[in-house]
């Protein structure tokens, strides 16, 4: 009995204002190398989106309308954190104090409309974390995806029905004292997070 492929979406972001270098922009250059297209027992479709807040409805929801992917997996940096963070949830709030890659700022505190103030990831967070984990990547579930476009992103995802999650990483260290992963540590943990998703698609 042939199965189905299955499709997985996987994206990164541009720079934005405070992350001129963007270590997922990076990951979407060097993931098709390590999984091409049809590999894992899954077509895997990577794109960079760009980080502003009018990309939403112009790229990412015409790339999930378009592909029709099975699942959906975000990746993002926080320069923030030390750690790569599977987050496992989105809230209904958009910072409007932070400008996006053109300047611009959402239109209202709000994703949208209606009572819900939160949604759950659609993929298995702790199944994820342990195969990053194999990587040796120091790696964490995490609650709290922000307020600006990863949340954002991931919201949206999750709204239109897809399973999804998105995972946070750390900024690129600086110096040999720096103690966040390099980015080789990064890119095997994404590769390993994805050979599971498609795993658990089968």
């Amino acid at each position: 009995m042939r199965h189905t492929v299955k499709t997985i979406l996987v994206t990164g972001f541009s720079p934005f204002p405070g992350a001129p270098v963007n270590p997922t922009e990076k990951l979407m250059r060097r993931l098709p190398k390590r999984l091409g297209r049809n590999r894992s027992g899954a077509c895997f479709v990577f794109h960079v989106l760009p980080t502003t807040w009018a990309g939403r409805w112009q790229v990412t929801e015409k790339l999930r309308l378009e592909i029709r992917p099975d699942a959906i997996v975000h990746f993002g940096v926080d320069g923030t954190r030390r750690t790569l963070n599977i987050e496992t949830r989105a809230v209904n709030r958009a910072t409007r104090v932070r400008p996006d890659a053109e300047g611009h700022s959402p239109g209202r505190p709000e994703l949208g409309s209606g009572q819900q103030r939160a949604r759950s990831a659609t993929l298995p967070g702790r199944a994820l974390l342990r195969a990053a984990g194999t990587a040796g990547a120091p790696a964490a579930l995490s609650t709290d995806a922000g307020t600006y476009l990863c949340n954002a992103t991931l919201w949206d995802s999750l709204g239109s029905g897809i399973p999804s999650i998105f995972v946070h990483v750390p900024s690129l260290p600086r110096g040999r004292r720096d103690r966040r992963p390099p980015f080789h540590v990064i890119e095997d943990a994404a590769v390993r997070l994805l050979q599971e998703t498609a795993r658990r698609l089968r």
